[in-house]
């Protein structure tokens, strides 16, 4: 009967039409004897049927139809028993719509709020550059004024300059934290442990501000290694500007090792009271004008980007956690590494003696090379190394003393600077000090021998 379409009219001539019209039961134990029976040619052997109300309230929401191929088929029970589900089955479906109405009037309380939030943080980005556009207009107009007078002193205009260059390196950074995350995310297996002393070196923090805690056995993540590393420095950032002297960071499985948890703790001011409602807002910040309040909306960005999820909590003076879920890898390590003949055979690597170092160190090995370790500049190179690895977080010495050591050596044409997090300006300033090539640092066995071939 869907298949062909089939429909009775409400009110006509059927027993179920007259049920949803007057809202009430219909019933014949003979339907040759009910004048109003609509004979169905698809249900020829009817002989008795009811046809109950859907009823809730005083609205009729239209009827079921019960038929037997008996006559008088049904008992008084039988129709007691029938009407009260048909009752339940009219408060279900009352339910259902209602919940259909409620999810309707959500989704447009969301497009409602969503486009007030956006057309919010349009005007507050369009307000803000305005008010770093200004300075710059201004000094310009100065300048030129100056300069048509013949009355351009040296020290005014290198004042002019210098709010110029200001004015522009927020907005540069304002760019960045906007369109930064919205760039295509390149996830990849990375060591947590690693990043996490990336980000805390390119931050500025001192080693000795950071206790990592790091589970044993813990497997790869699948993240983009770039921009964690700048989410991660936007979260330490924010803790040293709040006075902390510690940072704790602890790495762990989660969801039965379909995850991992990376927890940051400081012992700062915490999260101030005012703004903990919109900490997630972009250009919401308690720290003045030339804090944009960019860092944690760019991290929730990056951390949702990745499939993680990241939530905060804090009480006043007793510092503030974050908590960042994200996505774990399905394998380890591999514990065999075979033989590779190809490439150069002695390779130095220039790190701390940390996780990554050991790792790369013991697959390289397992590989049939010859490995010579240094953390730093002060080192012996025996034997002479054909290729030289510099973690660019390395802390034991500045990545620019070892560069230049290496180019007094005559080994810089080797070195290959390894970086967990890729930028323009870093990048260049490594190769015009006259590297061979600068690389994401690799992680896997796989991408740990094909650095060889670069």
């Amino acid at each position: 009967m869907l298949a062909k379409g089939h429909k009775l009219s409400v009110g006509g001539h059927s027993m179920i039409g007259m049920a949803t019209s007057l809202g009430e039961a219909r019933i014949a134990l003979d339907v040759g004897e009910e004048r109003v029976h609509f004979k169905n040619p698809l249900l020829p052997g009817t002989r008795s049927e009811m046809a109950l109300p859907l009823i809730v309230g005083s609205k009729i929401l239209g009827a079921v139809t019960v038929q037997s191929v008996e006559e008088r088929a049904f008992s008084p029970d039988d129709i007691l028993t029938l009407q009260t589900m048909a009752d339940h089955l009219a408060v279900a479906i009352h339910n259902a719509r209602l919940l259909k109405e409620l999810d309707l009037a959500n989704a447009e309380l969301l497009r409602t709020k969503t486009y007030e939030a956006l057309t919010a943080s349009t005007t507050k980005t369009i307000h803000w550059i305005g008010n770093k556009t200004l300075p710059i207009t201004t000094a310009v107009e100065r300048i030129k004024t100056d300069l048509m007078a013949g009355a351009c002193e040296r020290d005014s205009l290198l004042e002019d300059l210098a709010i110029v260059a200001e004015s522009a390196r927020l907005i540069i950074e304002v760019k960045e934290n906007l369109l930064g995350p919205a760039r295509e995310d390149k996830p990849r297996l990375v060591m947590l442990e690693d990043v996490v002393q990336a980000a805390a070196f390119h931050a500025g923090m001192p080693a000795r501000m950071l206790a990592l805690e790091n589970t044993p056995g813990m497997p790869m993540a699948i993240v983009d290694s770039t921009q964690l590393t700048r989410a991660l420095g936007n979260l330490f950032r924010n803790s040293m500007e709040a006075g902390a002297a510690h940072i704790s960071v602890s790495i762990s499985p989660a969801n039965r090792g379909e995850h991992i948890s990376l927890s940051i703790t400081d012992d700062g001011s915490g999260i101030p009271a005012e703004v903990r409602d919109t900490l997630w807002a972009a250009f919401v910040t308690t720290k003045g004008a030339n804090h944009p309040g960019l860092g944690l909306p760019a991290c929730l960005h990056i951390i949702t980007q990745m499939h993680g999820r990241i939530t905060a909590s804090s009480k006043p003076g007793e510092g503030a956690t974050f908590n960042i879920i994200l996505p774990s890898a399905p394998e380890k390590w591999e514990k065999q590494v075979m033989n590779v003949s190809a490439g150069p055979s002695n390779i130095m690597i220039i790190d701390d003696d940390d996780t990554w170092a050991q790792k790369a160190a013991q697959i390289l090995t397992q590989a049939g090379k010859i490995v010579i370790r240094a953390a730093g500049i002060e080192c012996q190179i025996e034997p002479e190394p054909q290729m030289i690895w510099v973690d660019e977080a390395i802390t034991g010495a500045r990545i620019s003393d070892v560069l230049e050591a290496l180019n007094s050596k005559g080994l810089i044409g080797i070195t290959i600077v390894v970086a967990a997090a890729m930028k323009v300006e870093r990048t260049t300033a490594y190769l015009k000090a006259g590297v061979k090539d600068v690389a994401l640092k690799p992680y896997t066995p796989g991408e740990i021998l094909a650095l060889l071939s670069t």
